[in-house]
């Protein structure tokens, strides 16, 4: 009797052993550089080089298109929500959209009021694009990153408890909206001056990865990017257009008020568009930072640092020199992944299968944009502005300009330093999704792509 209970006891425990033995993993920390997904994509990027093309003098037109769905459409940006709708609109979203033309090719510059640009959304575009006489690489995705902003636009569950419910109707509107508001800017090109602006916002943004922990970094208050980057278009008759982009996450706004609003960029957006013709917001290197504000999750706090990014970019705004420019740029590298890495402990991660069961599996991208001497580059991530830098000082070796935005159509994950990796914190464990070497591998491929552009 004793031998037939050790016997059970022995089968559960193998039964066990053998189920862990599926799901869970080590962490694998050997080099990227010797991987295989790291040489296919330095491959990718040889065979899909970035186009730059000289032309005519760039004409520029701009266009916007409401995209607010109706009531009771789940919200985005909170877990904890579990898809909850909203009730009222405070402010309403929109797609914000530049066409550029040389004469000799054509681009977009796209920026959606949402938490990102969904993947869904981008998959169907691309069944767009040909219609439209374009390569997905000639169309440069962005989003606001407001998590007050509308979902229902992801398939798997994992990004459902994100966003909601998935509405096929909602998406189909959505594309068809977008490809509205290229083609309303399209037709509004016009011969247009460009020019590049930035000034320090430091006191509205923090690097909350490190204020909110007493790990060995905390001291150092340089990890931020603390530039507010923005370009001026100018045309022969004073009309002005702006577009911004700024590294702290449009998170003021409470996360259970069933309310929808773009949160601080929707009011930097209308505060200049009461001075200019037309505005766009892009969420920049966002991974990990925050808005300082000091009035509460409330809309008080959203007017002040909406209405403060605005009149620092106003100061600045007239002394910007602008001229016409000739040079038009675009590029679309794919970004081959590691297997997943989605972490239980410091050195254990659930299977790569779970992982895509929950999540799904999607292409990702860097994306690149030239404009005269301004270069765009689009990371499908929460990408961290600490790596931003390097990257702005590597474009001026160039005689470049740099802004990087976030959120190109893919997403990642969380992508901070590597020296961050065993930080238990929400960005660098639950929301780092490929590993140690993420931040490294994916600057290092952003890098590369920014030396394919040329003046």
């Amino acid at each position: 009797m004793k031998f037939k209970h050790r016997s059970t006891f022995f089968y559960i425990l193998l039964t066990l052993l053998l189920l862990t033995a599926c799901v869970v993993r080590p962490i694998d920390r050997s080099p990227y550089q010797e991987a295989e997904y790291y040489e296919e994509t330095l491959e990718d990027l040889q065979e899909s080089p970035v186009e730059v093309i000289q032309g005519d003098t760039v004409q520029v037109g701009w266009a916007k298109v409401n995209i607010t769905p109706p009531t009771g459409t789940p919200l985005a940006g909170y877990g904890k929500r579990l898809g909850m709708d909203y009730e009222t609109v405070h402010d309403s979203a929109w797609v914000r959209t530049f066409a550029f033309s040389n004469g000799s090719t054509q681009a977009y510059y796209v920026a959606l009021d949402l938490l990102i640009v969904p993947m869904e959304v981008l998959a169907q575009l691309e069944k767009a694009y040909p219609k439209l006489g374009l390569k997905p690489e000639q169309v440069y995705l962005t989003a606001t990153h407001s998590h007050t902003s509308f979902g229902g636009w992801g398939k798997k569950l994992g990004i459902k408890i994100m966003s909601g419910k998935y509405d096929e109707e909602l998406v189909n509107g959505l594309v068809q909206q977008i490809v509205e508001s290229m083609q309303a800017a399209k037709a509004n090109l016009q011969p247009t001056k460009i020019g590049y602006g930035s000034t320090s916002a430091a006191s509205l943004v923090r690097n909350r990865l490190l204020d909110d922990t007493d790990n060995p970094y905390y001291k150092d208050r340089q990890n931020r990017d603390t530039q507010l980057r923005f370009v001026k278009f100018e045309r022969a008759d004073g009309t002005t257009a702006v577009l911004s982009s700024f590294a702290a996450h449009p998170t003021i706004l409470p996360s259970m008020t069933p309310t929808l609003s773009r949160d601080y960029p929707g009011v930097l957006v209308d505060t200049l568009e009461a001075r200019v013709g037309f505005s766009s917001f892009s969420a920049g290197a966002v991974g990990s930072h925050s808005a300082i504000y000091f009035d509460g999750d409330t809309y008080a706090s959203t007017g002040m640092v909406g209405s403060r990014l605005a009149k620092l970019l106003r100061e600045e705004l007239r002394d910007v020199p602008t001229a016409y420019v000739q040079t038009l740029g675009y590029g679309r590298v794919p970004l081959e992944l590691p297997k997943p890495s989605w972490r239980i402990s410091k050195n254990l991660r659930l299977a790569p299968f779970l992982f895509n069961t929950v999540f799904g599996k999607h292409p990702a991208y860097v994306t690149s944009l030239q404009v005269g001497d301004i270069v765009f580059l689009g990371a499908p991530a929460d990408y961290s502005g600490e790596f931003v830098e390097q990257i702005v000082q590597q474009a001026q070796a160039q005689g470049l300009y740099a802004i990087v935005t976030s959120f190109n159509g893919g997403y990642i994950g969380y992508i901070t330093p590597d020296k961050y990796y065993d930080l238990d914190e929400y960005e660098t464990r639950s929301m780092n999704f490929f590993g140690p070497h993420s931040g490294s591998y994916l600057t290092e491929i952003i890098l590369l792509q920014l030396q394919q552009h040329k003046k």
